[in-house]
């Protein structure tokens, strides 16, 4: 699900999506904006857009890093890429709100085991296999016996990661029609 029916990054961000600037903290963004056409926070609202939607073809790049999408978007679109760094609580505030408006709860519990599965994967990859070594009160194991329960569960996390994939696609099958069109509030039963 996305807040964006466009990512034209051309158009002004207010202009598209004009309900999004009459509530905090998009609102005092917005306001406090004294740029010519607001452009200033609309290209950062673009840049929040294309870093955390899910809809955004960046989406899918690592967070961190030189060639993740935080820095990419922030030094290429942003056109600062000390901004995030500077501003991390700022824009993490605008960030969670932006992801809290577009997704709903299945779609925040497959973000958090997605996180939480990059993030694992970072420790497998970075952690050697060490199987220990002799001190003088005995032996002191090393990290395969963890690293070997961590794999063996492996099928475990990716089930449950699948299961709230499945969970978010029923809830998206749910609001289209048999057309692939956006059902109407009638058709949902809402009035």
């Amino acid at each position: 699900m996305s807040l964006l029916t466009n990512f034209d990054t051309d158009i002004n961000f207010w202009d598209t999506n004009p309900q999004l600037k009459v509530i905090d903290p998009f609102k005092e963004l917005h306001d406090g904006d004294k740029s010519r056409n607001r452009g200033y926070s609309s290209r950062l609202m673009w840049t929040i857009a294309l870093v955390w939607d899910r809809s955004s073809k960046y989406y899918n790049l690592p967070e961190n890093g030189i060639d993740g999408k935080i820095n990419l978007v922030f030094t290429d679109h942003f056109g600062d890429a000390s901004y995030y760094d500077k501003n991390t609580d700022k824009v993490n505030i605008l960030k969670n709100f932006y992801l809290r408006l577009s997704e709903t709860v299945a779609l925040r519990e497959l973000r958090t085991i997605e996180e939480k599965l990059i993030e694992r994967g970072e420790f497998l990859k970075n952690t050697k296999y060490d199987i220990g070594k002799e001190t003088e009160r005995g032996y002191v194991l090393g990290t395969v016996d963890i690293l070997d329960k961590m794999f063996a569960n492996t099928k475990k996390l990716w089930d449950l990661y699948e299961q709230a994939l499945k969970q978010v696609l029923q809830e998206q099958d749910a609001g289209r029609t048999a057309g692939g069109g956006e059902m109407s509030a009638t058709d949902r039963g809402t009035i």
